[in-house]
């Protein structure tokens, strides 16, 4: 029976021909095959600020050693049996990408069967360099390569292939963050060694950021869009655009340290709160820019809004009532004139029954005059208010065609690029 026998003898008589210092091929100008496997057990930390990625994986290896095989029923039944690593040769893989390695035992064991051939499997944290591509955050996609090679090794000794009879099926959920979306596998030759990459692809879960970056600057812009039903010469409407501009600039101040760092491309989601920040301060502009130029001259009664056209287009606007009120001015200038000189010589005292109608008369032709005055007053603030509402109508229809632009563009690049 197999707990009969001394496993200890057996094993050495088993590996008594192998060396941990040679190649276990029988012709040495042969190269040994070595089947690889990777599995990615977990995607533990992604620093966009130094491009580093941190995963921890599972290594699987396997290749035949021509000096160890057995009949089972002359060694007491016994199919297998697992020794440390340092009793027999182990292929010397290393990781290119690889900035930080750290194993789960410091040595491990291998798996020798009755056949020949020899399984390692082991556990690592890797820290891998992986350019990153901003661009599309976060609805980027990363990927990141693992190239495995021998170090010493060229390609007439060891020869890399990929382990297709124990492929690992990988896990796209449950790593924070990240998706572990796709795995691909490349074998190419480069400077007389044998290569195997596995290419890991992985997607960012980016609904916490649409929740806490993109709508509320979406519900921003369109509360702002909202203010422009607030009447274009109401005092209030300046204080709510710079209360919300303000309100803006606090919220992109408490965000910096959510969104990730650039170093060559500005994310995509970085214009889009820089863009909203730009519209808001526009909109705030335009608001006050147009409540200035509506405001009356108090010497000439106009605006500099009426100047600017004038100058522009001089039959655009009309200038009757301007001149009207001229007149008016200059006739009360003229009576205020004649009642000082009047006054000046005593002929006030003199006036009869002719002179207090003529004095009647005058007072009803200011009356008229002040009704008329107030009229054009009245009438040169509606066309006022009306050139107003016309250009922020104007002002409103440009802002909503920019908004849904830059949306529309936005959307097609995440969309197209995923």
């Amino acid at each position: 029976c197999c707990a009969n026998v001394d496993v200890v003898s057996m094993v050495s008589n088993i590996t008594r021909f192998s060396s941990a210092w040679i190649r276990p091929v029988k012709n040495w100008s042969s190269p040994l095959s070595l089947y690889l496997d990777l599995h990615v057990l977990k995607i533990l930390d992604v620093n966009e600020k130094e491009e580093t990625v941190k995963l921890h994986v599972r290594l699987s290896q396997r290749w035949e050693d021509e000096f160890m095989s057995w009949d089972p029923l002359r060694y007491g039944g016994l199919p297998y049996f697992t020794v440390p690593t340092s009793r027999l040769w182990t292929p010397d893989i290393t990781i290119r990408e690889a900035i930080g390695i750290h194993r789960q035992y410091s040595e491990g064991y291998v798996s020798v069967e009755c056949t020949g051939w020899v399984n390692r499997v082991e556990d690592m944290v890797l820290t891998l360099h992986c350019d990153l591509a901003m661009l599309l955050f976060p609805f980027d996609q990363q990927k990141c390569n693992i190239t495995l090679y021998p170090q010493l090794h060229t390609e007439q000794d060891v020869l890399l292939y990929v382990d297709t009879r124990g492929r690992s099926v990988f896990d796209r959920k449950g790593h924070g963050e990240w998706d572990l979306m796709e795995v691909k596998v490349y074998t190419y030759s480069q400077k007389q060694y044998s290569h195997l990459s596995f290419q890991v692809e992985l997607g960012r879960y980016s609904l916490f950021y649409v929740l806490n970056l993109m709508v509320p600057s979406a519900m921003v812009m369109v509360i702002d869009v909202a203010a422009f039903a607030v009447p274009v010469n109401c005092a209030e409407r300046i204080p709510f655009k710079v209360t919300l501009l303000f309100g803006y600039t606090v919220f992109l101040v408490l965000i910096t340290d959510i969104l990730p760092p650039f170093r060559d491309t500005t994310p995509v989601l970085g214009v889009y709160l820089v863009v909203c920040l730009i519209l808001l301060c526009v909109s705030t502009g335009e608001s006050v820019l147009l409540l200035t130029l509506g405001k009356p001259d108090s010497y000439s009664h106009t605006t500099p809004l009426e100047k600017i056209i004038q100058r522009v287009s001089p039959g655009l606007l009309p200038t009757d009532g301007a001149s009207e009120h001229l007149r008016a001015y200059r006739r009360r200038v003229s009576r205020g004139l004649k009642r000082s000189f009047a006054l000046g010589h005593g002929r006030e005292g003199l006036c009869g029954r002719g002179c207090v109608m003529g004095m009647l008369k005058e007072e009803l032709e200011d009356v008229s005059e002040e009704l008329r005055k107030l009229n054009w007053v009245n009438a040169q603030r509606s066309s006022r208010l009306e050139l107003m509402e016309a250009l922020d109508r104007f002002c409103f229809k440009l802002y909503t065609s920019t908004l849904a632009v830059f949306a529309l563009s936005l959307t097609l690049l995440w969309t197209l690029n995923r």
